[in-house]
C-alpha cells in the first residue's frame, strides 16, 4: 500500500510546474503609489515610488526613484511604467497610496477598484491625500528615514505615533466607507514640511463626494471620538487661569435615542482620566481639584458638541452613526432615507466627566 501511495505521489509531482519565483535582484519594490489629476480630461498621472536597496541602512540613507506616467487608467499606466524599468514591479511592499486633492471631487470608487482588485496590494495599505500633489508628497526626502517610504508608514502606525492630530485610514476601510450607507469616509492629508512632513488635517466626504477639509483642531476631535485611546490634551480656561490636562484614559459612548412623540437625540457620554500637565498658575493638590475637574468637564462637553454640530452642518457622518441606526431599525431604503432626514436635525446631548489624579505627574 505504501509503495502505491509513493508511486502516485511521484506521478503527481511530475505534472506540477516548477516554481516561478524571481530573485530579489530582479525585482523593483514599489513602496508607494501616487495618483494626480492632469489638465487632460480623464487622464491620470500615476507615480510609483521604487525602493533602491543599499548595503548600509541608517537615518537619511534611504534611496528611491520616482517614475510617473500619464494614462486614462491606472492599470495601463503601470504597464507602461513596467516598460521603463529593467526589473519586475513588485507591489507586495506597497504600504501607502496617495491621492491628489484635485481628484477628490471625482468618483473615488472607480479609482480605488484597481487597488482593491490587485491581489498583491495589501488591504491594510494606508490611503492619504497629497498636498500640493501626490507626486510631490511621495518625492519628499525625510532626513530621519532609514528605509524608502517607511517614514510615512511609521507616522500612521498607532504603536509608533500616538499623536491625536495624526489620523490614519487603510484601503479596505476607505473603500467600505465609499460604498457603504451609514458611514462616510475620511482621509488624512500629507504635506511636505521642511525636512519632514506634517499630517494634522483631514478631508471628509459625503459618500463619494468631497465635502471639506477639517483643520488641525477638528481633526484631533474626530480622531479622539474614533480612537479614544490616542493621547489627548485638554485645554482649560484662558490667560492666567489656563491649564492643560493630559488624558491617560478616555472612553466615549454614543447612543441614538428615538423617544415616542419627541425629537430624537444623540446621547454622548465622555469619560476622561488624567492629570494636569501644565498650568499658568500654582495649583493646589486637593483643595481645588474638584473645581478643576468641573471646568474641564464643561470645556470638553462644549467643544465636542460644537464639533458634532460642524459635522451636521457638512452633513457628513465619519463616526458611522448611520450604521448604528441601521443596526437597530434595519437596512432598508426607507430606513436609510429616514436617517438622512433625521441626522442634520438630530439634537445633541453631550456630557463629559473628567477625573483628575493630581496636579502633575508626581502625584
Amino acid at each position: 500500500m505504501n509503495r502505491i501511495l509513493t508511486l502516485l505521489l511521484i506521478m503527481e509531482l511530475s505534472f506540477m510546474s516548477g516554481c516561478q519565483l524571481l530573485d530579489v535582484d530582479k525585482r523593483f519594490f514599489v513602496v508607494a503609489i501616487g495618483i494626480d489629476h492632469t489638465d487632460e480630461n480623464g487622464v491620470y498621472l500615476v507615480s510609483v515610488k521604487l525602493a533602491i536597496p543599499s548595503a548600509q541602512i541608517g537615518a537619511g540613507r534611504s534611496n528611491f526613484q520616482i517614475i510617473s506616467q500619464k494614462s486614462t487608467s491606472v492599470s495601463e499606466a503601470i504597464r507602461i511604467i513596467q516598460s521603463l524599468v529593467d526589473k519586475k514591479l513588485d507591489f507586495a511592499q506597497c504600504r501607502v497610496i496617495v491621492i491628489d486633492k484635485e481628484l477628490l471631487g471625482e468618483n473615488q470608487i472607480d479609482l480605488m477598484k484597481w487597488f482593491i482588485k490587485r491581489p498583491d496590494i495589501q488591504g491594510v495599505a494606508y490611503v492619504a491625500v497629497g498636498e500640493p500633489s501626490a507626486k510631490e508628497a511621495l518625492s519628499w526626502r525625510v532626513k530621519s528615514e532609514r528605509l524608502a517610504g517607511n517614514a510615512v508608514v511609521l507616522a500612521f502606525n498607532e504603536e509608533t505615533n500616538r499623536s491625536p492630530y495624526v489620523m490614519s485610514e487603510i484601503l479596505n476601510d476607505y473603500y467600505m466607507g465609499l460604498i457603504e450607507n451609514g458611514i462616510d469616509p475620511y482621509l488624512p492629508i500629507i504635506e511636505p514640511f521642511d525636512s519632514s512632513f506634517k499630517i494634522n488635517t483631514s478631508a471628509v466626504f459625503k459618500g463619494t463626494k468631497f465635502k471639506a477639509v477639517l483643520n488641525r483642531d477638528e481633526t484631533r476631535m474626530l480622531n479622539e471620538l474614533l480612537n479614544p485611546k490616542v493621547t489627548t490634551l485638554i485645554n482649560v480656561g484662558k490667560g492666567k487661569n489656563q491649564f492643560y490636562i493630559s488624558a491617560e484614559n478616555m472612553k466615549t459612548d454614543m447612543k441614538i435615542v428615538m423617544p415616542k412623540n419627541k425629537k430624537p437625540y444623540l446621547d454622548v457620554h465622555i469619560k476622561v482620566k488624567g492629570f494636569i500637565e501644565e498650568s499658568n498658575k500654582t495649583l493646589h493638590q486637593d483643595i481645588e481639584l474638584k473645581e478643576y475637574e468641573k471646568k474641564a468637564s464643561i470645556i470638553m462637553s462644549s467643544r465636542t458638541k460644537k464639533f458634532l454640530e460642524r459635522l451636521q452642518e457638512l452633513n457628513v457622518d465619519p463616526l458611522g452613526l448611520g450604521l448604528n441606526y441601521q443596526a437597530k431599525y434595519g437596512v432598508t431604503k426607507k430606513v436609510i432615507d429616514k436617517w438622512e432626514e433625521i441626522y442634520p436635525k438630530l439634537e445633541l446631548r453631550v456630557k463629559s466627566e473628567v477625573i483628575l489624579k493630581g496636579t502633575g505627574t508626581m502625584y
